[in-house]
């Protein structure tokens, strides 16, 4: 991210230019530990399911479908208890 200020030619000191990333889908990054405290049976069905078919999300739908709504109901539970 770059800041320009009006009327200046200089670019601004909040030069900013790096990526963080974090990570999501890495065992134990905090995403999967929440997962696997509320919805561990739903992420084994789905993580089976995409093995089984090489990886392609499109074939395994159905065990997202119920993965995305566990991981909805537990990140609302997350962001709600002041002890996570």
């Amino acid at each position: 991210m770059v800041h320009m200020f009006g009327g200046t030619k200089k670019k601004s000191t909040l030069v900013d230019e790096s990526v963080i990333f974090f990570p999501r889908e890495d065992d134990g990054s905090p995403r999967q530990v929440i997962l696997d405290n509320f919805c561990q049976g739903e992420v084994s069905k789905f993580r089976e399911c995409m093995s089984a078919h090489d990886n392609d999300e499109n074939k395994c739908l159905e065990s997202k479908g119920i993965l995305d709504n566990c991981a909805a109901d537990a990140f609302s539970k997350v962001n709600t208890d002041p002890k996570w």
